[in-house]
């Protein structure tokens, strides 16, 4: 079995969980024996290839996936999607942004069937592999496309993050008893509404991450707002053992944003040992269960008493053990060549 893995253009110019999903997905499945190849226009062949297997529903892939269908193979898309009206109505932006973004989420929910880039992507792939029973479900509701051609892949994370260290973090920034928010600052994430949630109230808050091109100015908003116990740290790689002590060393872990499928940053702090206070938006409950507390990210206020009440808890090893069940990328791996054997059997 030979898999061209494939995303947008300039997916890793700001890499975050979507482009750690591909490269972790590559290495689960080698480790497994299938070759798994990063897709290189100017050496690679479609024909000397079983599957392309595109990396997110970004429209830019649509050429890509329907000149190798033209070849013969066949094609697998993991969307990565979610769309809510809530983060049009609040998120970071202009009036005509979010007048935009409303008009597109409306246009799905009432009219499926529309024409659009991303609906194409979705009928010119064979199999389709959301990431949760969520996901697919509202994939198959906003894009009028059949159930029955989506088999869920969980997402996967290092079993390595169970170790981690939580010394060298506090050692190299001499911070404690901290907040923690890892991920690519831009409205999507919705730090600000975690900044206005703990300004003021005493608690250090750490941002790992950095800005994304385009979105300075809603950086430069977030700095604005912060208090002196709110530290923006710049991004860390994501192989850097510093990332899984800052997980490891936080009392607790948030995952803020407008929506999450459901959030690679968090999967990797929960089985670092971390407490987490989830956002309620996208598939999280199908990963997390009950096992976090979770707030609607357009409150600051339920914010800050998601952290008080994750705070209150003492910290338990039981989410780390469901992690660690279900969701490794060996895992991952395992149900990625199930769907890839019922796509070549198409």
């Amino acid at each position: 079995m030979k898999i061209l893995f494939f995303a947008y253009p300039w997916a890793m110019q700001s890499p975050g969980g979507g482009e750690v999903m591909l490269l972790k997905t590559k290495e689960a499945l080698e480790k497994k024996g299938v070759e798994a190849r990063l897709f290189n226009q100017w050496e690679d062949k479609f024909k000397d290839f079983d599957i392309l297997h595109v990396f997110g529903s970004v429209k830019d892939c649509l050429g890509t996936m329907e000149a190798a269908r033209r070849s013969g193979i066949k094609v697998a898309i993991s969307p990565v999607f979610w769309s809510t009206l809530q983060r049009s109505l609040y998120e970071y932006g202009s009036p005509i942004s979010k007048s935009k973004m409303a008009l597109r989420h409306a246009s799905k929910v009432v009219f499926p069937f529309l024409p659009s880039a991303r609906r194409k992507m979705l009928l010119a792939a064979d199999i389709i592999l959301p990431n949760s029973e969520s996901e697919a479900r509202q994939v198959a509701r906003l894009f009028a496309v059949s159930r029955e051609k989506m088999h869920i892949v969980p997402l996967g994370v290092d079993e390595s993050f169970s170790s981690a260290d939580s010394a060298l973090f506090i050692n190299k920034y001499g911070i404690k008893d901290f907040i923690l928010s890892v991920g690519r600052i831009e409205p999507r994430k919705n730090q600000l509404n975690l900044i206005k949630a703990l300004r003021g109230s005493g608690k250090k808050l750490v941002f790992i991450g950095d800005p994304v091109q385009g979105y300075e100015d809603y950086y430069r908003h977030c700095r604005s707002l912060a208090d002196k116990n709110i530290i923006f740290i710049g991004r860390i790689e994501h192989n850097d053992p510093m990332l899984a002590s800052a997980y490891a060393a936080c009392s607790v872990f948030v995952l803020q944003g407008w929506f999450e499928t459901p959030g690679l940053a968090a999967l990797e702090a929960g089985l670092s040992g971390a407490r987490l206070a989830v956002t309620q938006q996208g598939s999280t409950r199908d990963y997390f269960k009950g096992h976090v507390t979770y707030f609607d990210p357009a409150s600051p206020a339920g914010i800050a008493k998601a952290i008080d009440n994750s705070l209150a808890k003492p910290k338990s090893e039981v989410l780390a053990g469901h992690i660690k069940e279900h969701f490794l990328w060996a895992h991952a791996a395992e149900e990625n060549i199930k769907a890839y054997d019922v796509c070549l059997k198409k």
